[in-house]
């Protein structure tokens, strides 16, 4: 037996070679080292070998070789994808500081930090970072430590002008208000412009904030959300505050609520989320900026609201339980609204200029008598069961060009058949200024698709209808060439489906 040149060789599997194998060739597939030795040609010489073995110890060869082959291929590219990194690396290291720390900024401050290990460039460049975030979700530690690094975070940090300051408690962790007081002092100090507290405690006392936070002129956006407390002084002055966000606070009284509000005279956006005894009887909301407005309720709260705000535009209006809200509001500049709420509301002509409106079914049912001469999107979530007010709303809308139907069926109702239809008295917007009709949570009702045939039926200037589903619609492939096939107003609409899932867009 001889070889051209020393191998050493694994089995196919990486075990041990077939028994068939000679005993030498055996010991010599088996060998630990098998597999690092790259070949460049073997041949096997006098060696008085079966057909079978001969075939058995190729076809490991060429495995081997292949194997080796592959393995070197993934070392190639490893090593490219190296040099590549490297590139990039010392691309990015070749940027000005303001920029680097620019791109730093986007990521949060524990990240921002391990970034200096990765060259004497990069040491202390995080510390020139505005923006500060730390959130105990990214934290693994005891709450001793966490707090701990807050505060060696603050020491170390050098820049002069913090643009966001971020702090995120997630249950089972607390802090106290002295911690809490520094740092949002230190961020005062380094003129903030938008800070952003969430401590959603659990089970502990709501905590103060220092009164110096509600006199910085810095601040252009302040978030708080849950378990602080609210007893301002009289003197809150946040003359450069635009966004306001109030979450799930408990105030000392109503004053303390509208002091703040007071002390903001160029605030556009006010977000307001109330809970159970926050301290409010009837919210008064008097603020002559103010452009945004979203109230939501996450408890029942059946107290009244007083909104003064002639520049609104948009309002959004949400209740967790749907009690009856009375509340007045003085605009005439509103265009936009989202009610979720089942409301009573003097005057109504503070929604007489509305062009897009969005209603819960409990909304549609206290709005629909009531007429829109500028709306141009409707947009609802109800059933067939409230088409009688849904009809009624688009008699009073007629200039509307948009109407998008969230189609939200009753568990109770679904796999039952309705033949439900609209009236044979077609609204003046759906005959002469409909342009674009879209559904959503279409199911395989009878009524759903009268629906849609009598808008096709009856909308002269209807471009587009736009229907999402789940996939089950494809094998109704009878109701849609039904659909597709029944006689249209409008040369120029087109229909398409979507689902509801991937949004998809898929033909029959």
């Amino acid at each position: 037996m001889g070889w051209a040149m020393p191998l050493n060789l694994r089995s196919r599997t990486g075990g041990t070679p077939p028994p068939e194998l000679p005993t030498p060739v055996t010991r010599l597939l088996s060998c630990k080292n098998a597999g690092k030795i790259i070949f460049q040609e073997y041949r096997v010489f006098a060696i008085d070998l079966s057909k079978r073995v001969k075939q058995s110890l190729h076809s490991h060869m060429a495995d081997l070789v292949q194997r080796l082959s592959k393995k070197r291929s993934v070392e190639k590219e490893k090593e490219k994808d190296m040099e590549k990194g490297q590139k990039h690396i010392d691309q990015l290291s070749n940027l000005p500081d303001s920029i680097i720390c620019h791109i730093l900024s986007f990521l949060p401050t524990k990240l921002s930090v391990a970034t200096s290990t990765l060259s004497k460039r990069w040491k202390h460049l995080w510390t020139a970072v505005p923006v500060l975030s730390f959130s105990s979700a990214e934290f693994i530690g005891t709450l001793g430590s966490f707090v701990d690094s807050i505060g060696k975070f603050l020491t170390n940090c050098q820049a002069q002008n913090v643009y966001q300051f971020t702090i995120d408690f997630k249950p089972f962790l607390e802090v106290d208000e002295e911690h809490l007081g520094t740092w949002v002092a230190a961020a005062v100090e380094r003129n903030v412009q938008e800070l952003k507290l969430s401590l959603n405690f659990s089970h502990v006392p709501t905590v103060r904030l220092p009164g110096r936070l509600f006199a910085c002129r810095t601040l252009v956006s302040l978030k708080l959300i849950d378990n602080i407390f609210i007893d301002l002084p009289e003197n809150v002055c946040l003359q450069n505050l635009r966004t306001l966000q109030l979450e799930r606070l408990h105030y000392a009284n109503e004053g303390s609520f509208n002091i703040l509000l007071s002390g903001c005279p160029v605030l556009e956006d006010l977000v307001v989320e109330r809970i159970l005894d926050d301290g409010i009887l009837d919210m008064v909301i008097n603020v002559a900026s103010l452009k945004r407005l979203n109230l939501k309720n996450y408890e029942a709260n059946d107290h009244g609201l007083l909104i003064s705000a002639p520049l609104l535009e948009r309002i959004e209006l949400s209740q967790k339980n749907f009690n009856v809200l009375n509340f007045q509001i003085d605009s005439s500049s509103l265009v936009e609204a989202i009610i979720d709420i089942h409301v009573t509301c003097e005057p109504i002509e503070a929604f007489a200029n509305l062009e897009f409106l969005s209603l819960s079914e409990y909304a549609l049912f206290s709005m629909a008598f009531h007429e829109f001469h500028n709306l141009v999107c409707l947009e609802t979530t109800t059933s067939c069961a409230n088409w009688d007010d849904l009809e009624e709303l688009l008699h009073g809308s007629n200039n509307l060009k948009t109407l998008v139907y969230h189609i939200e069926v009753p568990i109770l109702h679904r796999g039952h058949n309705c033949d439900k239809s609209f009236s044979k008295t077609v609204p003046v917007c759906v005959s002469a200024s409909l342009k674009a009709l879209k559904l959503t949570g279409f199911i395989n009702q009878n009524c759903y698709w009268t629906f849609i045939q009598y808008m096709l039926k009856n909308a002269k200037f209807l471009e587009e209808v736009k229907i999402r589903t789940s996939s089950m619609l494809k094998k109704r492939r009878r109701h849609i060439r039904n659909m597709l096939n029944c006689p249209r107003a409008s040369t120029e609409c087109q229909i398409r489906f979507f689902l509801d899932s991937t949004d998809e867009e898929y033909r029959f």
